[in-house]
């Protein structure tokens, strides 16, 4: 075993220790002492205030149908359609000069039963359109 450290040692370590901590060299040795940039001011996303987007889905025809939005979007307006197995069929945006209309037609694709989500960078809504109108029998493609 070594030997203890003389009783002189141990009180000139413990003045030196209490020097630097009243110095405040200390506070340069801590790792919490990270320095920051202070924020002097706040900043939002322009689209943070984006209105909800309300639309309607209308069948126009054997898996076609019309997205119809209540209001003329001032803003690109995010549309996903899925079929009813949750595949991504299409993803598309309607621009403000678009209007608030817009077309679809899956005539190539096997399902009539189609989820479409809309919605902008706040914003999400989901619908779903049999794309069947009533009255007509459906075909076996």
């Amino acid at each position: 075993m070594g030997k203890p450290l003389p009783k002189q040692i141990v009180t000139f370590i413990f003045i030196v220790l209490g020097f630097i901590q009243i110095l405040g060299f200390s506070s340069e040795l801590h790792a919490q002492n990270i320095p920051r940039r202070i924020e002097t001011e706040i900043s939002f996303p322009i689209d943070l205030h984006a209105p909800e987007v309300k639309f309607n889905l209308r069948s126009t025809g054997t898996k076609k149908f019309i997205l119809i939005l209540d209001e003329k979007s001032i803003q690109m307006t995010n549309v996903k359609i899925f079929d009813i197995l949750g595949n991504l069929i299409l993803e598309d945006k309607i621009s403000p000069e678009d209007g608030t209309h817009k077309s679809y037609d899956f005539s190539s694709i096997n399902s009539q039963l189609f989820v479409v989500e809309v919605g902008n960078a706040k914003y999400n809504k989901t619908k779903s359109v049999y794309a069947n109108p009533q009255g007509q029998p459906t075909s076996n493609n």
